[in-house]
């Protein structure tokens, strides 16, 4: 079967596309482990154990690594196994999708950002809310010392959890990086003219 040549805009856009579909599919289904692991996690393990916050986000970002490249292999096999582009495209292919790859760094620092923000603040809006909770109950110093210790405990999550946002975003920058040669090596590999 005589496969069909496309130009170099059809062939970021078919990879891009690729790219997106299988990392969506792949991404619910990492948040779905992630969440669950995190659920049983939490129920077996001491919050505070610094350890699981530079141990897992390390295990995750090796695993993440693999599945960012075997999602960007199979997006270009997709759109190779039918159609061929002329290997003067290639270097703007490459050079189009590594802007691409960049803004996928980008846009992982904000979501990164936003969600360690928006569990710090939710933290802080459940120790207030605690707090209005106990005036009803306890007396103004047991509630300060509970307030204390609610800080203190807060204050240990905070520091956990922007170590493990760093060392997640630093592993997902890395990743996403080190696609840039890999990207022109698989264009290479399945663009068969």
């Amino acid at each position: 079967m005589e496969k069909k040549e496309i130009n170099a805009k059809t062939t970021v856009k078919a990879i891009i596309t690729g790219f997106v579909s299988y990392g969506i599919i792949v991404i619910f289904i990492c948040l779905l482990v992630f969440a669950i692991g995190n659920y049983f996690l939490s129920q077996f393990s001491n919050t505070t154990s610094r350890g699981l916050y530079i141990t897992l986000p390390i295990i995750a970002i090796i695993l993440l690594y693999f599945i960012i490249h075997l999602v960007c292999r199979i997006s270009t096999y997709d759109v190779f196994k039918k159609c061929k582009t002329n290997p003067e495209n290639y270097k703007t292919i490459v050079s189009t999708l590594n802007i691409f790859f960049i803004i996928c760094i980008i846009l992982s620092i904000i979501l990164f950002l936003s969600l360690l923000y928006l569990n710090l603040d939710f933290q802080l809006k459940s120790i207030k809310l605690a707090e209005l909770q106990y005036k009803e109950v306890f007396s103004d110093e047991h509630i300060n010392l509970l307030k204390h210790q609610m800080y203190n405990i807060y204050n240990e999550s905070k520091i956990n959890l922007t170590i493990s946002t760093i060392i997640l975003e630093i592993g997902v920058s890395i990743s996403i990086l080190s696609l840039i040669p890999y990207q022109r090596k698989m264009i290479l590999k399945y663009n068969k003219f």
